[in-house]
């Protein structure tokens, strides 16, 4: 009897072990069910909001109001020479590439509060892909451009807002810009201590002070490649708010012509229709 009893006890807890486990089995695939819905509601809500977003946006944009149509750089190095009683030239060598970005308002289309700014800045300045130096980015006095100028007051940091005139006569000292776009934005991106120590012992021929100096410097055109982004803020005068991002490869080799830096410096001008598009977000 009493070994029945056990038998009988023992089918019983094997009972109760495989139901129990059935039971976490089920609650566990219940939990899976509720993450799987709530995950897949989330990722709907989001998709939905982003597709009002893209929508509202393609609403704002339905036409252009500011484009970027032409950039023009030009790229070249410079140097300042360090005091030496040495028969050597000990130089600071700086490659800089100036940057004009001309804005198409659609004027021909008439003035109006639309296509006149209101503000303008320039932000989120990244270098990407350097080797070597210390990049630098800085507002560009345009009656300076295509010579090495730094104005370490005009250097952009976190950002940097210009000064909107409608007339007059504009003080390009500081970053400026008129409200019918009628000149450039100007800037210059400057490479500092690309190599250390730079000394040129060959004193034989003259120093042009251009490109060529990277070459006589030894400094690797390589390592000094860069592809400089920048963001453009605009408002108009009816408030409304424009963005861009703006990429520039700065010119340090020319396929087209086969020639580099080495030669003394790299002239690029690109125009087209929206180089880069102004998004209206707000």
């Amino acid at each position: 009897m009493k070994k029945k009893t056990l038998i009988i006890e023992d089918k019983n807890a094997e009972y109760r072990k495989k139901l129990y486990i059935k039971l976490a089995i089920t609650i566990v695939l219940i939990i899976l069910c509720i993450m799987l819905i709530t995950s897949t509601i989330r990722v709907y809500i989001v998709n939905k909001e982003f597709a009002n977003n893209m929508s509202e946006i393609a609403k704002l944009n339905s036409k252009t109001v500011f484009s970027i149509d032409r950039i023009y750089l030009y790229s070249s190095a410079d140097a300042k020479s360090k005091e030496t009683n040495k028969p050597i030239w000990d130089l600071d060598i700086y490659q800089y590439t100036d940057i004009a970005l001309f804005i198409n308002n659609r004027d021909s289309e008439g003035i109006s509060y639309e296509n006149t700014i209101k503000d303008l800045t320039i932000d989120n300045v990244k270098f990407n892909g350097l080797e070597a130096g210390n990049p630098k980015l800085y507002y560009k006095n345009v009656n300076d451009f295509a010579k090495l100028d730094i104005a370490n007051e005009n250097e952009i940091k976190d950002s940097m807002q210009f000064n909107v005139i409608n007339s007059g006569d504009a003080d390009y000292t500081k970053p400026t810009i008129y409200s019918n776009c009628q000149n450039p934005i100007t800037l210059e991106y400057v490479n500092y201590n690309m190599k250390e120590e730079t000394k040129i012992s060959d004193i034989s021929t003259p120093l042009t002070y251009d490109g060529s100096l990277l070459k006589k410097a030894g400094i690797s055109l390589s390592t000094i490649k860069c592809t400089l982004s920048f963001r453009v803020t605009i408002v108009n005068n009816y408030n409304q708010k424009y963005v861009a991002t703006v990429y520039i490869d700065i010119p340090i080799e020319d396929s087209f012509s086969n020639t580099n830096i080495y030669d003394g410096k790299i002239i690029k001008n690109i125009e087209n229709t929206n180089i880069v598009k102004f998004v209206r977000v707000e």
